[in-house]
């Protein structure tokens, strides 16, 4: 069956300005774009978009999706201004299989000025173990009775590449681990079933719909028990009405080098962690913090780690996808990348880049590799991040602009379940940059974050991103044209995967 779908001002994305009446598809693939008078009699089924605007479906190029699933099925801690807030709702929390497991703390957004410890927790649930995670992910607070669960006593061994809390004055635990520090809580927490991950997977997929994404790139494998966990879950789980580009752990890399994809699930490059978060003061910088002088950050590989887990993923002619916050972080890797580059049929990704310098930009310029930006960050980081960083180092931090002008290609997503999945408040964030107004980047290169460059980045430029002939039929419906102006009081009218409609505003 054709469908024309019309009554629309459709942007390519061919060029800032090209734009089309109607589009017939059918099979859910794009086959001709034109006028509706020429379209229409072409078609089996017309479908009107109420004189909305469309462009290519929004694809988040770094999300967690499963992590989307279960912050929109928990209580939500982002909010919180208290610790007296967090135990609050903590309080009202209910276990699942026998532990309290939610996210969201933000110390730098706490009136109290500190992280919440175990001992704010034991007073509320001596008996139940009790794990909050840092709103970034790279930390997280346990109680007294998951500490005891997991096996963790005073005299635990620290771990590499990450950082266990102690008390300054006792140095007794105080509940607080981060980076890779964090397994020793978490490899005790119960496995959720692939049934729990199915349901999960399937509310959030229904949330994404509703802020007009069609696709999102998600790092999951690694973390709810064995990869095939997960990956069973999402099989069962998408339903032809979303797009999912798994990035793959070192950890399970190996494991799932013989997996294959289809057109609603594909398998990307190797996730690598270098380094933490700004906020948790973990993220490696090449100098000190300028509010911590004896804080550089945290490594968590060595050298000789990175250097086997990128011979791997040449092996395999695969491309990495390495988290580097710092400037010294992403240092380290441009080396290895400058020494090991990407085969041509491959893309690496450098994951946030939120602190660079003007020499790593144009070492960056010469590889090839694509800077997976999130442009929420900046709302998300300012104005605490000023005195993380002091001001010199400012003018390299989310370098949008810069990276751009420096010919680097950037995709755009939000890092959910840290930061929010709308797209639309990324693109505003992208155009209308108050604390870094050199930075800001146009309406169209905003948009092209969401659309051509997350295809791009994930090496599917020929699929997605752009609406015209033998591209896959995804679109976002928009209220109005996104401008510097209107993009405050755009809405999501509609989302369309594979042709169909998945989403459609009420009236």
């Amino acid at each position: 069956m054709k469908t024309v779908f019309y009554n629309a001002q459709f942007f390519t994305m061919e060029s800032e300005t090209e734009s089309v009446e109607a589009v017939l598809v059918e099979g859910g693939t794009i086959i001709q774009t034109g006028s509706f008078e020429q379209l229409k009699a072409l078609a089996d089924k017309q479908i009107s978009l109420d004189g909305n605007v469309v462009y290519p479906g929004f694809i988040d190029s770094h999300m967690h999706l499963i992590g989307h699933g279960q912050k929109i099925l928990s209580a939500d801690l982002s909010e919180c201004r208290s610790i007296r807030e967090i135990l609050d709702v903590v309080g009202e929390a209910h276990p699942v299989s026998g532990w309290i497991v939610l996210e969201g703390w933000n110390d730098n957004t706490l009136m109290d000025n500190r992280a919440p410890i175990s001992a704010d927790l034991d007073a509320l649930f001596p008996d139940i173990p009790v794990v909050l995670k840092r709103i970034c992910r790279h930390g997280l607070v346990a109680n007294s009775k998951a500490m005891e669960l997991a096996g963790i006593t005073h005299s635990v061994e620290e771990v590499a590449g990450g950082v266990i809390g102690r008390d300054e004055q006792t140095n007794e635990l105080n509940g607080l681990f981060y980076d890779e520090a964090q397994s020793l809580v978490t490899n005790a927490i119960p496995e959720l079933t692939v049934e729990d991950l199915t349901t999960i997977i399937q509310k959030s997929i229904q949330d994404l719909h509703k802020l007009g994404l069609t696709g999102g790139h998600s790092e999951d494998m690694a973390y709810y028990g064995p990869y095939t966990n997960p990956l069973h879950a999402y099989r069962k789980g998408l339903n032809k009405s979303f797009r999912v580009h798994l990035l793959r752990h070192h950890h399970v890399f190996a494991d799932m080098t013989h997996e294959t994809g289809d057109d609603f699930l594909s398998f990307g490059c190797m996730k690598i962690f270098m380094d933490g978060s700004l906020g948790g003061r973990t993220a490696w910088l090449s100098n000190p913090y300028s509010d911590s002088e004896d804080t550089h950050g945290v490594a968590i590989h060595t050298k000789e780690e990175l250097i086997e887990m990128v011979k791997l993923a040449r092996q395999h002619e695969a491309g990495i996808a390495v988290h580097v916050i710092g400037d010294r972080a992403t240092e380290e890797i441009v080396e290895l990348l400058e020494q090991f580059p990407a085969p041509q049929q491959a893309l690496d990704r450098l994951i946030h880049v939120n602190v660079l310098s003007e020499h790593l930009i144009k070492r960056i310029a010469k590889l090839r590799v694509m800077c997976d930006i999130q442009p929420m960050f900046v709302p998300s980081d300012f104005p605490w991040v000023k005195d993380r960083l002091g001001e010199e180092r400012l003018t390299y931090s989310y370098a949008w602009r810069t990276l751009l002008d420096n010919s680097i290609g950037l995709a755009g997503g939000s890092d959910a379940p840290i930061e929010t999945a709308d797209p639309l408040l990324g693109i505003q964030a992208a155009i209308n940059n108050p604390y870094l107004p050199d930075q800001e980047l146009t309406p169209f290169e905003a948009v092209r974050l969401y659309t051509t460059n997350a295809a791009e980045i994930a090496m599917q430029e020929t699929q997605f991103g752009k609406i015209a002939p033998g591209f896959e039929a995804d679109f976002t419906v928009v209220s109005d044209e996104i401008t510097k102006e209107s993009i405050v009081h755009c809405t999501i009218e509609a989302t369309i995967v594979n042709g169909e409609l998945v989403y459609r505003k009420e009236l």
